[in-house]
C-alpha cells in the first residue's frame, strides 16, 4: 500500500516513475504556435574523437542540453525494483554562470546572434556548419572559457512531423501538479506550485521547466537547479499517450497522456489498486508553453 509520503518522491519526478500506471485525457483541441527554433532543433551526437562533448541538443523553443563524456548515463537495471531507485535527481547541483551544470549536463537558454551564430547563454557560441546536401556536419564553438572548438557532429533521428508531436515538442513552464489520494475511504487532494510547494514539509524541489524533443529527449529542470534526463516515446499518438523511460528500460504499464488547450497542456496519470486495501491515486500536471 503507498503512503502520501511515499508519493511525494514520484511527484518530483513530474508524476512520471510510478509503476503500473495507466492513463487517459480529453483533448479540447490546443492552438500552440511554431516555437522559434523548430528549423535548427535536433539532438547532435558529437563524433569527433577524445571531444568532451558527447551531444548537444538545440531544443524548439530556445532552452539547449550540453551531455558531457563525464556526464549521467542512464543504464538499464533488470529488475523493476532496481531501476525505482536508479535516479539522480536528488544529488547536489552547481550553478555555473547563465546556465545549470548538473553531473555534467548543461543547461540553458539560446538566442541567434545577427551574424546567424547561435549563443548558448552559459556555454558559448556556435555556428552551424552544413554539408553540401544540407545537413548539418559540424559546430564552430566559442566556449566561454577556452579558444575555438571544430566539432564533427551528426544529427539524431528525430520524430516525423505531426499536429501531435509538434504541439508537445517545446519547453514547458510548470504551473502546478495536483495529486488526489484515496486510500481506506479517505481521499487527499493537494496542488503544488512554484510559490507554495516549500510549505509541504515531504516537499524537497518543484520542477521548474519540462522539454520535450523530438528526438526522444525529456528533460526536467527544478528549483533546485537539479536535472533529470528520461526519454519518451509515444504509445498511442491517435490517444495522446505515451511511454516514459529514466534509464532505457521501457515498460508498458509506465505511460501517460497528454491533452492540450490553447497554449496549455495536462499530463494524467492513474493508478488504482483493489482488494481489502483499495487505493487510487490521479496526478495532473499542468503546463504552459514557453
Amino acid at each position: 500500500m503507498k503512503t502520501l509520503k511515499n508519493f511525494w518522491y514520484a511527484l518530483f519526478l513530474l508524476c512520471l516513475a510510478s509503476p503500473a500506471l495507466t492513463s487517459c485525457g480529453d483533448d479540447d483541441g490546443g492552438t500552440l504556435s511554431t516555437p522559434q527554433f523548430e528549423s535548427v532543433s535536433g539532438k547532435y551526437t558529437v563524433t569527433t574523437p577524445g571531444s568532451q562533448y558527447k551531444s548537444i541538443e538545440l531544443g524548439a523553443s530556445g532552452n539547449y542540453i550540453v551531455m558531457t563524456n563525464s556526464g549521467y548515463r542512464a543504464q538499464a537495471d533488470a529488475s523493476r525494483s532496481a531501476k525505482e531507485k536508479d535516479t539522480f535527481l536528488f544529488h547536489h547541483a552547481a550553478n555555473d554562470s547563465r546556465a545549470t551544470n548538473y553531473n555534467g549536463i548543461i543547461y540553458g537558454t539560446y538566442t541567434q546572434l545577427s551574424d546567424g551564430r547561435y549563443n548558448l547563454e552559459g556555454f558559448g557560441i556556435i555556428e552551424i556548419i552544413y554539408g553540401s546536401d544540407n545537413t548539418v556536419t559540424g559546430f564552430e564553438l566559442t566556449p566561454e572559457n577556452g579558444g575555438p572548438v571544430s566539432l564533427t557532429v551528426s544529427k539524431e533521428e528525430t520524430m516525423p512531423d505531426d499536429d501531435v508531436t509538434n504541439a508537445l515538442c517545446r519547453t514547458w513552464e510548470v504551473e502546478s501538479i495536483r495529486f488526489i489520494e484515496t486510500e481506506d475511504g479517505e481521499t487527499f487532494d493537494i496542488t503544488l506550485n512554484k510559490d507554495n510547494w516549500n510549505s509541504f514539509e515531504d516537499a524537497e524541489r518543484f520542477p521548474e521547466e519540462v522539454l520535450f524533443s523530438k528526438s526522444g529527449t525529456y528533460m526536467i529542470y527544478y528549483t533546485s537547479g537539479e536535472i533529470g534526463i528520461s526519454s519518451w516515446k509515444w504509445k498511442n499518438k491517435d490517444e495522446k499517450s505515451f511511454f516514459y523511460s529514466w534509464n532505457n528500460q521501457w515498460y508498458d504499464d509506465e505511460f501517460a497522456t497528454v491533452s492540450f488547450s490553447g497554449n496549455r497542456a495536462i499530463i494524467y496519470e492513474c493508478y488504482e489498486e483493489s482488494g481489502p486495501y483499495p487505493y487510487k491515486e490521479e496526478d495532473y500536471t499542468y503546463l504552459i508553453a514557453k
